[in-house]
């Protein structure tokens, strides 16, 4: 019994440094990032490479939400079981892979069925109407326009890729050439896709009244926050 008093006693003391460690470093990274004589913040990247599983844990939900925790977002991501997900990442995963899937089952029933011809130029139009769309605004125009669109997206992607797969046959030699293709091509399109979200993201920041601040910004702050008191972002000296 008195092994047992004894070690709750413990557990209770060691509850109490650990909350008391942790509003210290609230208070340091707040005094931080409220200080208006400070440099600019710094991320250590060498501390992020060292300690990857902590800067994911401390980034979180932006890891899956992609977008900062703000009213301006919320068309942005959708809320799944508790945990946000941006829309364009999500739904044109679940649509990519989803037509993968049953074009793949297409294939198997009846091969003939497929015709390159179809599945790529209809992936191109596909590509090009939903950048329309997007550059259009028309595919912000609500949660089902926005899903629709990714929806278009997917597919599209999906279409061109199969037509690449079945060159010569979709078991032909070569295989692991189309396979390298569509990698090189895909990243080439999420790189395209990234270049016009950052583009948009900071179009939409700078017109925020904390015009890219950061450490004032209330969809950033907690983040930030976390960041300097793990290290991972400092001031920099002047």
């Amino acid at each position: 019994m008195a092994i047992e008093l004894q070690s709750l006693d413990i557990l209770n003391v060691w509850v109490v440094m650990e909350e008391k460690e942790r509003g210290s470093a609230q208070r340091r990274c707040e005094e931080i990032l409220d200080d208006e004589n400070r440099g600019k913040l710094m991320l250590s990247l060498g501390r992020v490479l060292r300690h990857p599983l902590l800067f994911l844990k401390v980034t979180d939900p932006f890891v899956t939400a992609h977008h900062p925790t703000c009213g301006f977002y919320d068309h942005h991501s959708v809320s799944i079981r508790g945990r946000r997900w941006c829309i364009g990442c999500t739904f044109n995963t679940i649509f990519f892979f989803g037509t993968m899937l049953a074009l793949f089952l297409v294939w198997l029933y009846d091969s003939t069925l497929l015709f390159r011809f179809y599945l790529f130029y209809g992936g191109i139009l596909g590509s090009v109407l939903y950048f329309v769309l997007s550059f259009s605004g028309l595919s912000d125009r609500g949660l089902k326009a926005k899903i629709g669109s990714k929806f278009i997206l997917g597919s599209s992607f999906a279409g061109i890729c199969w037509s690449i797969l079945l060159i010569d046959g979709l078991f032909s030699p070569g295989l692991e050439v189309k396979l390298l293709f569509i990698i090189m091509l895909y990243l080439g399109f999420v790189t395209v896709l990234n270049i016009k979200r950052s583009y948009e993201i900071f179009k939409e920041c700078e017109g925020c009244e904390y015009r890219m601040r950061w450490s004032k910004c209330p969809g950033f702050r907690e983040i930030a926050c976390k960041l300097v008191a793990e290290g991972f972002v400092y001031p920099e000296e002047k």
